[in-house]
């Protein structure tokens, strides 16, 4: 398949990465400074010594594929629809954003949306080199479930042995549980400058990550015991990753604090969670200490 990946990050290096091997990949940046070294170098999984050739362009010059790939964060997402909504309506495009704060945005599009979730962990070395830092899934559920026999057969095409992506009827459930994992695990990884292990690890952050669970668990109607096991296990499988939401602090970026926990407390109706509430803030306070302004 023609596969087109937006967004240079972690994540949209890791995936062309390993479908580069089986697929024509052409990877959509932000930056032509990233184009350019991806064009010269082609991208590195630091894990293996084979270097994976692909294109690259600039989202301005976005082509039309077999399908596409938007790994851009949540925030990102309104700057990238206007280039969507110009391509084939017949073309699916996948979604694998955190949160939920994108879905009505893209659930408009007139092109089959098909949203999913990542379990794997990455980290960008450089604009060509990544890290595969924990090993999962990639889960995909159509939209619309007049789409679900095409995503069953997308999910087929693009699934590897050593990186398998799945299909799922119910795209609801599917996100409700990543948006509960990352509600508890980023903001307060975030907030304590930790290791994802520390969730499970530090006894008094893991009190203060079970609250939040369980708040967050009440909200989107979920079962607050399953969720708080899901969330242990993540974990500890990613036990020496650094939470994506960290990184973006790290390096003073925005987070996407407003599409995780802003749905939630933005949702709560009449609920009381303060615990998700301090945590919104903290980090709400933290990017505002580091001079990270609202886009």
């Amino acid at each position: 398949m023609k596969v087109g990946i937006i967004g240079g990050g972690a994540i949209g290096l890791l995936i062309s990465a390993y479908l580069a091997s089986e697929h024509s990949i052409t990877i959509y940046t932000k930056r032509e400074e990233q184009k350019q070294i991806i064009n010269k170098q082609g991208i590195h999984l630091k894990e293996i010594t084979s270097t994976k050739g692909v294109n690259a362009s600039i989202l301005s010059e976005l082509q039309n594929e077999d399908c596409f790939i938007v790994c851009v964060k949540q925030s990102n997402i309104t700057s990238v629809l206007p280039f969507i909504k110009q391509i084939d309506e017949k073309t699916p495009v996948i979604f694998l954003q955190n949160g939920m704060g994108h879905i009505d945005e893209v659930s408009r599009l007139t092109q089959p949306v098909i949203l999913g979730v990542v379990e794997h962990g990455a980290l960008k070395i450089n604009d060509s080199t990544v890290s595969h830092t924990g090993r999962g899934r990639i889960y995909l559920a159509p939209y619309e479930k007049k789409s679900n026999e095409r995503t069953k057969k997308l999910a087929n095409t693009l699934n590897q042995s050593d990186f398998p992506i799945e299909s799922k009827e119910e795209w609801h459930p599917l996100l409700m549980d990543k948006l509960i994992i990352n509600a508890v695990i980023n903001p307060i990884t975030s907030l304590f400058g930790v290791k994802n292990k520390e969730v499970v690890n530090n006894s008094r952050i893991s009190y203060l990550a079970k609250k939040i669970c369980q708040e967050s668990a009440s909200v989107l109607q979920m079962d607050p015991t399953a969720s708080w096991e899901r969330v242990q296990k993540v974990a500890l499988s990613t036990s020496e990753n650094t939470s994506s939401m960290l990184k973006d602090i790290q390096e003073s970026r925005k987070t996407e604090i407003e599409g995780i926990t802003g749905y939630i407390i933005h949702n709560k109706k009449s609920k009381e969670l303060p615990y998700s509430t301090f945590i919104y803030y903290s980090i709400k306070a933290i990017e505002e200490m580091k001079g990270i302004k609202e886009e």
